[in-house]
């Protein structure tokens, strides 16, 4: 109950905030709908008394007219109040709003939120389920189940008087089982949807699927290895696995209904054999009494009925206000803790303190005692195998996860210390699996510092230095043209221009703290090697980070740092460790022949 309240109690002030006189409407048409039902059932009333006076000549037919006239009418209105309303007026402007309000608000907190609940399952439910539920819940809760309501309070309360009016026990044969059956059917229903929400996982796990078939990006190597058809064989499997669990629900809910269901029908029953000895006995008039077994069977306790309509908020509502409490749990997630220091530091130093570190929600340490010191305007390679620890370190450097002990320090600073404005305006990198946006050539370059994105000469300097503007000219709309194939006049570019483009984002707004981690994997090693000798030059000056598991681009950097199980192991220069020995030396030996064979030996 205190859920449904405080969920309508943020619906209701969303809409009335924005749209007053729509709500009001809404609100107004359902009260005219309820008072319409009970109209309906006097004036059948009078419909057939007065119908049965006309054919015995007792009153003229003219007198009969304005009767029939107000049957035309309140048959009309309602359908029409409904369709205007909730249909095709009220909902979808409600909608509008609806989506505009709620999202903007999960986007914003989106911003601040901490970036870890976006790598776990549990996260990424409550993430999901909010995002993608709450417009849908909120349509359902208003305007279609509060309109219900009130239109069945108001309806209801008329029918019951006019029961009452004929004798005042037909309110407990009427009420009195439907309160039996009710509670009965609360107490012991299963419900169906709660049942459906506990299998969310399975949900995720088809649809994520049946998105790797309709994706582009997946298509082209889906016929290449033709894995269509088995993918399409495992979507079904999986689609129909979730049917038959939700089949067997289903059954257990009809049969539980049906033991506990039939109570009301048979109080229709009694109630219009009572109705009928009435009749019989003169007690009451044969329009009344015909009027009402209608209201009966077809207004009053009929499934959907407004006696049922007056309980249906609470009992199909309910699932609807749980992705309201989702939607509550969105905004509990925690925001980050940045720190309020916005000025940038004189130097950028960077240094690992015995930083330890686990993913959320797993047992094994990732980083283990890591420390290490970067000086300022030192280039430094990171290297080590994959799954050792390299790219957590980068996510932590940036401020994405926080440590579970030991302390990161930057220009002399805790990182705890800057402001998330602070930290971007320090901070370009360049990372395995950049982003591809599908905006303009430009746009995707400003992206590393948006606020810069109409001065052009910031955006000209960082396209220059990545060799960005070597293949503008080539587009058809220069660095206006669009990018990607999601969108009508976008062009498909190489995976070598997207990379450029990549590395000009991370040159905007002349970044200090400058990091590559492994965005050129899918290059041979040479060209990697080739590409971060050029991304060395263009940092001069600048404190940068090389990530790499391949050893080619060692060679340009001050100083190597060897990392393994989550802690740095080897450090020195490329001669130091080749001399030394050790995991440095096992890889080098092992890779070699990469740039050797390719005319480029780097050991010299």
């Amino acid at each position: 109950m205190k859920a449904v309240i405080k969920a309508y109690k943020d619906l209701i002030g969303v809409l009335f905030a924005e749209i007053p006189k729509t709500v009001m409407l809404v609100l107004f048409a359902a009260i005219i709908g309820g008072f319409l039902s009970f109209l309906t059932v006097w004036v059948n009333s009078r419909i057939f008394n007065l119908g049965l006076n006309v054919a015995s000549g007792d009153i003229l037919f003219a007198a009969y007219i304005p009767y029939l006239i107000l049957f035309a009418v309140i048959t009309i209105i309602p359908p029409l109040l409904q369709d205007l309303f909730n249909y095709s007026y009220a909902e979808p402007k409600c909608q509008l709003v609806l989506r505009t309000i709620y999202k903007g608000r999960m986007l914003q907190k989106l911003k601040s939120m901490k970036y870890e609940y976006l790598e776990s399952e549990a996260g990424m439910e409550i993430i999901d389920k909010a995002y993608n539920r709450v417009e849908n819940a909120a349509r359902h809760l208003f305007p279609m189940y509060l309109s219900y309501a009130i239109s069945s309070v108001v309806g209801t309360i008329g029918i019951l008087w006019l029961f009452a009016a004929t004798r005042w026990w037909l309110l407990l044969t009427i009420l009195v089982p439907f309160a039996i059956e009710t509670f009965l059917s609360f107490k012991i229903s299963t419900n169906i949807y709660d049942e459906m929400e506990s299998y969310w996982k399975r949900e995720r796990s088809y649809s994520t699927l049946g998105n790797m078939l309709r994706s582009r990006e997946y298509i082209k190597e889906n016929r290449l290895f033709g894995l269509s058809n088995y993918l399409i064989e495992t979507y079904s499997q999986r689609l129909n696995s979730r049917n038959k669990e939700y089949e067997s629900f289903y059954f257990k809910s009809l049969k539980r209904k049906f033991t506990t269901g039939n109570i009301v029908k048979l109080a229709q029953i009694g109630n219009a054999l009572i109705l009928l000895w009435l009749c019989i006995n003169g007690d009451l008039d044969i329009g009344m009494a015909i009027s009402l077994t209608i209201a009966l069977f077809t207004t009053l306790l009929a499934s959907g009925g407004s006696l049922e309509g007056c309980t249906h908020l609470f009992r199909w509502g309910g699932f609807h206000v749980k992705t309201f409490v989702f939607y509550d749990k969105y905004f509990n997630l925690d925001s980050e803790k940045r720190g309020t220091y916005h000025e940038l530091p004189d130097e950028f130093s960077i240094e690992f303190n015995d930083v330890w570190f686990k993913y959320p929600g797993t047992e094994k340490d990732v980083l283990r005692g890591l420390t290490f010191k970067i000086e300022s305007g030192e280039k430094v390679s990171i290297v080590g195998e994959n799954g050792e620890g390299k790219t957590t370190m980068v996510k932590l450097l940036l401020g994405l996860f926080e440590p579970d002990s030991g302390e990161i320090r930057v220009g002399g600073r805790s990182l705890n210390d800057y402001s998330r404005e602070a930290l971007q305006e320090m901070f370009g990198a360049v990372f395995q699996d950049f982003t591809r946006y599908n905006l303009t050539l430009e746009e995707n370059v400003a992206a590393g510092d948006i606020r810069k994105l109409n001065d052009k000469h910031a955006v000209s300097a960082a396209m220059k230095k990545a060799k960005v503007d070597n293949f503008t000219d080539e587009l058809t709309d220069g660095r206006k043209t669009l990018l990607g194939r999601d969108f009508s006049g976008g062009v498909d570019i190489s995976g070598g221009q997207w990379q450029r483009i990549a590395i000009a984002r991370a040159f905007m707004g002349e970044k200090p703290l400058l990091i590559l981690d492994e965005p050129t994997s899918q290059l041979d090693p040479m060209a990697e090697s080739q590409l971060y000798q050029e991304f060395s030059d263009i940092s001069s000056g600048k404190t940068a980070m090389f990530i790499t598991h391949r050893l080619g681009s060692t060679a340009i950097t001050d100083r190597i740092l060897v990392i393994s199980n989550g802690c740095i192991i080897q450090t020195g220069n490329r001669n130091d460790l080749l001399t030394t020995g050790g995991i440095y030396a096992d890889m080098w030996n092992a890779q070699k022949q990469w740039y050797e064979d390719k005319g480029g030996d780097l050991s010299e």
